[in-house]
């Protein structure tokens, strides 16, 4: 448990655990306030049920006199307005301290949140390789949420409450501390008993329950995204039995949870209602005066009903934080390790003055875990202003390639160098700033074609005179003013499913040169598109040779006809280059990768 209150203060921020002190602090000031109006109720019964103990008790009459009473029986009014402002004023600075703890939790929420995306955005991207993106957001969403208010509130609400019942038990030690003693070890004594005895079934449920919400999680996520092909081919049931099973375990899991955290409560109600009725027992037993005990007996009812809920509420606090203890752990994980990895983002970078050549020397690199490189010894030169095509069988290391020329991925051995510079973590961001990219997949974001073509771009930022010449440049300008109902302010739908693939691919190259970058690079950004719309695009494409340096991998080999050079790649290296018309002359392994691809 202090691992986990140690681990819960280690992700806040300065702020964060200064405002949660505030409030720890807080908390003693709440029990005192509460203990007092629970307290205050033992004289207003006394006076009320025997008015002579007024002269008879040296703090009543000392009171007595203090407030100039005409009578007894203005006394004991007096009295109860005391009582009824201390018990408001309690319950008032309890209601405000909930509402101060809950503002406080769900900006908490918020904040824990922001920063553990702000944490994962500014990742490498191998990071991204290695994570499944469902993992990231249920991490976001549901595991921050937990911490919060199953880790986090109830810390501090079993605080409050503990500082609560210490209070009371201190003031009905006064009155009676053996029957104090006895009482205080009979409820703590059972709770602390039934949680010793489900702590090592809570610790199962908790490794359980996380797989299966991670799990089902993940069903509900990958079914959704693949939701045309699961209804082409009918396996809607595969992921719904995948996602019922894991609902069930952590239904469970959850169920037998709020079980355990709830049981203790009625077997407590019965203890303390039978010991209260003990006491009035023995009180007769002892004084034979209903009288002289009343105020005790009230005393005790009244502290009871505060002590048993707060009981309760600690017993069930504890019952929590056991439960979901993998949720801190794996925020504690992702905000302390990813932080050290994390790479600052250089909105002040100056692109980079590119003018001469981009070459890979002697480049190598691997995936982590792998034993095989997928680029091995790689060297390639690409001269500005030229257009540079990459061929290869699928597995050939072309992609990765293209990754290491985007800065996305360091070599493992090797350099990557741009007119003499080697592009190194100080100012890769200098270069990717003049950098267009074309993936084969366009992501398209549920919004305006405007705000996907300057995708990244606050709406309020944009430069609608670059997003028409990006378009322009892309052969999509036409489609849009024309066809369009709303023009550049039309809703793609999500992920752009209003358009056609041909559209997408615009749209994405349209957003490669919303920034005019120096250099194009297409990933096999025509491999979805039938012939005829991919030959239209290449023209597009081609159209931007001499003011761009363009680099491009391709399905069709047929495609990179006009190329200036084209390299070759096999298992990582290259095996040949040169241009087109002379490769198909001279290799036999273009001639072949040619031929099949243009049938």
């Amino acid at each position: 448990m202090i691992k986990t209150a140690a681990k819960l203060i280690t992700v806040l921020t300065k702020k964060e655990r200064k405002r949660t002190y505030w409030l720890i602090a807080a908390t003693f000031l709440v029990g005192l306030i509460e203990s007092s109006g629970i307290f205050s109720i033992a004289p207003f019964i006394g006076v009320l049920v025997k008015p002579d103990i007024i002269g008879t008790n040296q703090y009543l009459s000392g009171l007595y006199r203090a407030l100039d009473a005409k009578s007894y029986g203005e006394f004991q009014a007096l009295l109860g307005f005391v009582f009824f402002i201390v018990l408001v004023t309690s319950n008032v600075f309890a209601a405000f301290f909930t509402w101060h703890l809950q503002h406080f939790l769900s900006f908490l929420e918020q904040s824990l949140s922001e920063r553990l995306l702000t944490n994962y955005l500014r990742q490498p991207y191998l990071f991204f390789v290695n994570r499944n993106s469902s993992d990231l957001i249920r991490n976001i969403h549901i595991e921050v949420n937990r911490v919060v208010l199953s880790l986090i509130q109830p810390v501090l609400l079993a605080l409050t409450k503990t500082v609560l019942v210490v209070f009371i038990v201190c003031l009905l030690a006064i009155v009676d501390p053996l029957l104090t003693v006895v009482t205080v070890l009979v409820l703590g004594g059972m709770y602390a008993l039934i949680f010793y005895l489900i702590r090592k079934r809570l610790s199962t449920l908790t490794s359980k329950s996380y797989k299966a919400r991670a799990t089902s999680f993940m069903a509900a996520n990958e079914a959704l995204d693949g939701i045309k092909e699961l209804k082409l081919l009918g396996g809607e049931d595969l992921f719904l039995n995948r996602y019922s099973t894991t609902s069930k375990t952590l239904a469970m899991c959850n169920s037998i949870n709020t079980t355990f955290s709830l049981l203790p409560k009625y077997l407590l109600e019965i203890v303390a209602f039978g010991g209260i009725l003990l006491i009035v027992l023995f009180y007769l037993g002892v004084k034979q005066d209903v009288s002289s005990i009343l105020p005790v007996v009230a005393l005790y009812t009244f502290a009871g009903y505060r002590i048993i809920p707060s009981f309760q509420i600690i017993f069930s606090s504890l019952t929590l934080i056991r439960y979901h203890q993998e949720s801190i752990d794996m925020l504690y994980s992702d905000f302390i390790s990813l932080q050290k990895s994390a790479l600052a983002v250089d909105v002040s970078a100056v692109p980079l003055v590119f003018s001469q050549y981009i070459e890979l020397r002697n480049v190598s690199f691997s995936y982590p875990g792998a034993t095989k490189h997928v680029v091995d010894d790689l060297n390639i030169r690409i001269a500005a202003n030229s257009i540079v095509g990459i061929v290869g069988l699928s597995g050939s290391g072309k992609t990765t390639m293209v990754d290491i020329i985007l800065g996305l991925i360091p070599p493992s051995a090797g350099k990557l160098v741009v007119d003499g510079t080697e592009i190194t973590p100080d100012n890769v961001r200098c270069w990717q700033k003049i950098l267009g990219y074309v993936p084969q997949s366009i992501y398209l974001a549920d919004t305006t074609i405007a705000e996907n073509i300057a995708f990244g771009v606050p709406a309020e930022e944009i430069d609608h005179a670059a997003v028409e010449r990006a378009a322009r440049s892309a052969n999509l300008h036409g489609f849009i003013v024309s066809e369009l109902p709303d023009g550049y302010s039309t809703l793609v739908g999500e992920r752009g499913v209003r358009l056609s693939g041909g559209q997408r691919q615009r749209i994405g190259i349209a957003r490669s040169l919303y920034a005019g970058p120096g250099i194009l690079i297409l990933d096999e950004a025509t491999s979805a598109l039938d012939a005829v719309t991919e030959k239209v695009i290449m023209d597009d494409i081609f159209r931007l040779h001499d003011k761009k340096t363009i680099i491009m991998i391709a399905h069709r080999v047929s495609s990179l006809r006009r190329c200036d050079v084209i390299y070759l790649v096999e298992e990582g290296q290259v095996v040949d280059h040169g241009l087109y018309a002379d490769m198909l002359k001279t290799s036999d392994r273009f001639r072949k990768l040619a031929n099949v691809s243009a049938h």
